[in-house]
């Protein structure tokens, strides 16, 4: 898994506690934290395209966000 599917996979878990939240202030705070993680992903996916693949590495399974 790249860094940008890290990404993409926790701002998808961010998403999903926003809809499960009922506090309106929480949902706002989540989707925004959502957001940032994609933000981040398309960054880190437009510098590989600039700088090469030797920019791509691995993330630990254990630094994506588990909403369970």
């Amino acid at each position: 898994m790249n860094n940008s599917d890290v990404y993409r996979a926790n701002a998808e878990a961010c998403a999903k506690l926003a809809e499960a939240v009922n506090d309106p202030y929480d949902k706002v705070v989540l989707l925004n934290i959502a957001e940032a993680w994609l933000r981040l992903a398309d960054y880190v996916e437009r510098r590989q395209n600039e700088m090469g693949e030797h920019f791509t590495r691995a993330v630990p399974s254990d630094q994506v966000v588990n909403p369970a």
